[in-house]
């Protein structure tokens, strides 16, 4: 991956957690970037967090803008629920509980200039996936359907690489910061082929939207490679 690193513009940094050997890995750590909307997710597993114990949660209007939000990077619904969650504070506070320390929720709103590093990506990631004492079985269930019903134009970045039979639940993020500086940022779960892992790559410093992803995409097809176990499972 460095090697191919060296041959791309922009400011790139990177985090992996392999389910193999429960092990972290990092790439150029501590930097922090814009989210976009990779913020998507975290809004919507607060909404979750904040609602589980009621009676009715996340009712069937909520279910339709969370649909939005993380399937189709609806921005008008991304703003809807991060005003029904209370903002950055409650945003904060669920950061907090998850050990995202790096991670600055926008307090004046503007939630996709939210800044976080790939590594605390990676800790709300488990807390998606992995059983926990914030997100109930059901509300972790409900998210990751979400990301694997990302639509077929948004499928890119930590996507690229793994076959369409294997798991993938992901939410990129992009905007444009000042002119030929884009922000691209893919994160996600992918399972399958003797491979588990969780990553979040965030660039910015990109050309445009498509430079950017080609990066990711670049990054993504190495690492589903170079995680492959000693001996393939049959395609068959």
């Amino acid at each position: 991956m460095r090697v191919y690193l060296r041959g791309r513009d922009g400011d790139i940094t990177a985090a992996l957690y392999n389910f193999t050997d429960k092990t972290t890995y990092l790439y150029r750590p501590g930097i922090a970037e814009q989210t976009a909307s990779i913020i998507k997710v975290d809004i919507l597993a607060t909404l979750i967090w904040e609602e589980q114990g009621s009676a009715d949660p996340l009712g069937g209007q909520d279910q339709e803008v969370a649909e939005g939000m993380i399937e189709d990077s609806d921005d008008d619904d991304a703003t809807e629920l991060w005003n029904e969650v209370g903002g950055s504070q409650p945003v904060s506070n669920f950061d907090e509980l998850v050990g995202m320390i790096d991670t600055a929720p926008n307090t004046m709103g503007y939630w996709g200039e939210t800044t976080t590093t790939a590594a605390d990506q990676i800790e709300l990631l488990k807390y998606i996936v992995l059983p926990n004492s914030l997100l109930d079985n059901a509300s972790r269930v409900y998210e990751l359907g979400l990301m694997e019903n990302v639509v077929g134009s948004q499928r890119w970045g930590v996507s690229t690489g793994p076959p369409a039979s294997a798991t993938v639940a992901l939410k990129n993020g992009w905007v444009p910061i000042v002119a030929d500086d884009w922000q691209v940022n893919s994160v996600g779960y992918i399972n399958g082929f003797g491979r588990r892992y969780l990553i979040a790559v965030l660039t910015n410093g990109n050309l445009n939207e498509s430079y950017g992803i080609d990066t990711i995409d670049g990054i993504s097809r190495i690492l589903w490679s170079e995680l492959a176990p000693s001996k393939e499972p049959s395609r068959d």
